[in-house]
């Protein structure tokens, strides 16, 4: 049997008085151990405390206890809303597995971490599985081409027509984003012959081969 199922409830609170950095990450371990357990049924105040538990003291205790949680706390579809986002705002070594994978944040608050967090913070957003439209419109607004290229390259990310043609219009001037964009189902083949005029030989043919555009046609006008 687990330590944390000999722990009783009294027990836990009082070692919530605990001020210590050892006393809280020991709580924090034995807690985050209890909300997991599916063999100990919580009530639903029980469950309260204890997430409120957590999310005071989260930003008290070492930061491998946080990844540790945060890690577990990611593939919850059930996790707290109020604790997963103090940990997507935590450091991007907290943070990462809960932006990419937890489906418990909101767009809204997706958007305010790209806005306000770190590169790492933009780069693992835009590695989630799921992206909307408005979430990949701010990383794109951040003009960090690595985060539009980490985004492109994300098969799932959704991208409106609209910035998917400001993205190309900025591919004749930036090369990095030219093969991310050309290797996308969603391009079209109308925003792929305009990038023709000044990709390189192989996205070329790339282009020709997947969009069946006539080569020769499109040479002329280039001749022209």
């Amino acid at each position: 049997m687990a330590e944390s199922e000999q722990i009783d409830f009294q027990e836990l609170m009082g070692l919530a008085r605990d001020k210590s950095v050892e006393g809280r990450t020991r709580l924090v371990q034995i807690v985050g151990d209890l909300f997991f357990d599916t063999d100990t049924v919580l009530r639903e105040n029980e469950r309260s405390i204890m997430t409120d538990i957590l999310r005071q003291l989260i930003h008290d205790v070492e930061m491998s206890v946080r990844q540790s949680l945060a890690s577990r706390l990611a593939v919850e579809p059930g996790a707290p809303s109020d604790l997963i986002k103090a940990l997507a705002n935590d450091q991007i070594e907290v943070a990462h597995a809960i932006l990419t994978q937890s489906t418990v944040l909101q767009d809204i608050e997706l958007i305010e971490i790209v806005e306000h967090r770190t590169l790492g913070h933009r780069l693992a957003i835009a590695m989630r599985e799921s992206v909307s439209e408005a979430v990949s419109e701010a990383l794109i607004e951040t003009g960090n081409v690595d985060v539009i290229k980490t985004l492109l390259e994300n098969e799932n990310a959704e991208i409106s027509g609209k910035a998917m043609e400001y993205l190309v219009e900025q591919s004749e001037k930036i090369d990095d984003l030219q093969s991310p964009l050309v290797n996308r189902d969603d391009l079209g083949p109308d925003l792929a012959k305009r990038m023709y005029w000044w990709v390189s030989a192989a996205l070329r043919k790339h282009i020709v081969d997947h969009y069946r555009i006539d080569e020769a046609e499109i040479d002329d006008k280039i001749q022209e």
